[in-house]
């Protein structure tokens, strides 16, 4: 058996039978048209949102949480990197950021919902520094803490800063393009949102418990 694949199954067979286990990576792989003979890490990590969902499937709820906490565990100590920065200077950066939230988000084995409120957060913050700041960075990492651990998005930019702050948090003001509307999504998806703005430009961290 491919070491990662055993030793994911060994994950999972502390909270599932043997046999629901090895048939849940199997099944996984055989969707994807993966051959665990030739499993690369990097394949085994896409799947960590199919796996992912059968542990919310399978496993007994009082066992779930201990349960996802060693999965997360066990992607993350696969993981090439756990954080990643991105310079965004044009429409083309947008995307990819978003594609790098999406690759640091399946390697802690988040589930799909929590990947999607990341990718969305990033997609926003991108897109509002190439539209009004020109450039910039998003910086996307991983945060562990003893309770759980989170997706943090640090979004920063030398641009002008934002003098109606005050209206557009209020959801008293929404610019032709959109600005005020991406920056309210953001906060609502987040865990915890914060936002400095000045002159001398922007800075947003985003959080979100994974």
């Amino acid at each position: 058996m491919n070491k990662d694949v055993e030793a994911i199954t060994a994950v999972l067979e502390r909270y599932m039978s043997r046999v629901n286990a090895r048939g849940l990576v199997a099944r996984v792989l055989q969707e994807r048209g993966l051959s665990e003979a030739t499993l690369t890490r990097e394949e085994l990590v896409k799947c960590s949102p199919a796996l992912r969902r059968g542990i919310e499937l399978f496993v007994a709820p009082r066992m779930q949480h201990d349960a996802l906490e060693r999965f997360k565990e066990f992607f993350r100590s696969r993981s090439d990197s756990s954080s990643c920065r991105i310079d965004l200077k044009r429409e083309a950066d947008i995307s990819a950021a978003r594609s790098e939230a999406r690759r640091l988000c399946e390697n802690a084995g988040a589930s799909a919902f929590s990947m999607q409120k990341v990718t969305t957060i990033v997609s926003e913050l991108a897109r509002n520094i190439v539209l009004y700041a020109q450039q910039g960075s998003i910086e996307v990492g991983f945060v562990n803490q003893s309770r759980s651990s989170q997706i943090v998005v640090t979004a920063i930019d030398n641009g002008p800063g934002i003098p109606n702050l005050d209206q557009i948090m209020g959801g008293r003001y929404q610019s032709r393009t959109g600005l005020g509307k991406g920056l309210l999504g953001t906060k609502r998806l987040a865990d915890r949102f914060q936002i400095t703005t000045g002159a001398r430009g922007t800075s947003i961290v985003a959080e979100v418990v994974l």
